[in-house]
């Protein structure tokens, strides 16, 4: 037996055998882990068959519904780049817990910073173009009220409020989870608020479409096509909902202001061009930076384990300069 990840703990080859025999997907060749993404819940199986991906979790079941519901909707309705088939086994049989087998995408993984620190600049140009564009291919996907899928019935449950109230609640309960490690400031607490009062009073976004939640190299393969970069997969669908499209534009835009503000403009100019966005996005900017920026900063100033990044710093001043600069691209 070889013991992948925490969250998978040891597997042996013949439990990979007996999944994969399920589904007439070949012999097992070599498994190994995928060496990226926080949960280690994912494996790469190659078999006579062909290359597939594994994921299994001990309380997946919510996590995997979730995954497969967005995946199907995506295959099907949409030319963005997800994994389908996808095979959802719930019967603890084999592993003892739930797990998915799909196709393995192709391309290269973004997260892997050596495969990030051999592109050269225009490489970074063209993949954040792609980025762009593959989002607006994204939220061609739309539903008819803003929400997130629920696993009682297995459909999406609309957002008590929209989008906008949902996420207004999501921020203060974030706050309140923020105060209890005590990383907010008074004048935190003043900012936040004003950001929201703006948020509250904007006009409605238009269609609710498909929102990644995620949306990040993190997330992304790409490879080298005719000449240029294309993203070749978006990948662990478990955050998807549907609401404002461009909520998901912030997570990778800042991060790209933090390296450089050109690929930002290439993110969002490559979105824009593509048709992704609706009316009225400079009044939620302030909303969508604030509730995606406070995710990070809550997380990451908890003690023991709070990051170097965050110290000497309020979070006001810290999420006030990607307000700025992101409501003035959009």
């Amino acid at each position: 037996m070889t013991h992948y990840s925490e969250r998978l703990g040891a597997i042996a080859d013949a439990q990979f055998q007996r999944a994969l025999d399920r589904l007439d997907l070949g012999e097992l060749r070599k498994a190994r882990a995928v060496p990226f993404g926080l949960f280690g819940q994912n494996v790469f199986l190659s078999t006579t068959q062909g290359e597939f991906i594994f994921r299994g979790a001990q309380h997946g079941d919510w996590q995997f519904a979730k995954e497969v519901f967005f995946a199907r909707l995506l295959a099907e309705h949409t030319t963005a780049p997800v994994a389908w088939p996808q095979w959802l086994e719930t019967s603890p049989e084999i592993f003892g817990w739930p797990y998915i087998l799909a196709p393995r995408l192709p391309g290269l993984p973004m997260a892997d910073v050596q495969v990030i620190a051999g592109l050269s600049m225009e490489d970074r140009l063209q993949i954040a173009r792609a980025q762009g564009e593959t989002l607006a291919a994204l939220q061609t996907l739309t539903w008819e009220a803003a929400g997130d899928f629920d696993m009682a019935t297995g459909a999406i449950l609309p957002f008590e409020g929209g989008h906008v109230g949902h996420l207004i609640g999501e921020v203060r309960r974030h706050v309140a989870d923020a105060d209890r490690s005590g990383s907010l400031t008074p004048d935190d607490h003043v900012w936040i608020e004003a950001m929201l009062d703006q948020a509250a009073s904007a006009e409605d976004g238009g269609a609710a479409v498909y929102l990644h939640n995620d949306f990040s190299l993190n997330n992304v393969l790409a490879e080298r096509r005719g000449g240029g970069w294309a993203i070749t997969g978006v990948v662990d669908l478990m955050t998807s909902t549907f609401g404002g499209g461009e909520a998901d534009l912030c997570r990778q835009a800042a991060n790209y202001l933090d390296q450089d503000p050109a690929l930002t403009s290439a993110l969002i100019g490559a979105y824009r061009e593509a048709g992704g966005g609706g009316p009225n996005a400079q009044a939620r900017a302030p909303l969508y930076v604030v509730y995606e920026r406070l995710l990070l900063w809550e997380y990451f100033t908890r003690p023991p384990q709070r990051a170097d990044w965050t110290v000497g710093k309020t979070f006001s001043g810290w999420a006030g300069r990607y307000v700025e600069r992101l409501r003035a691209l959009l």
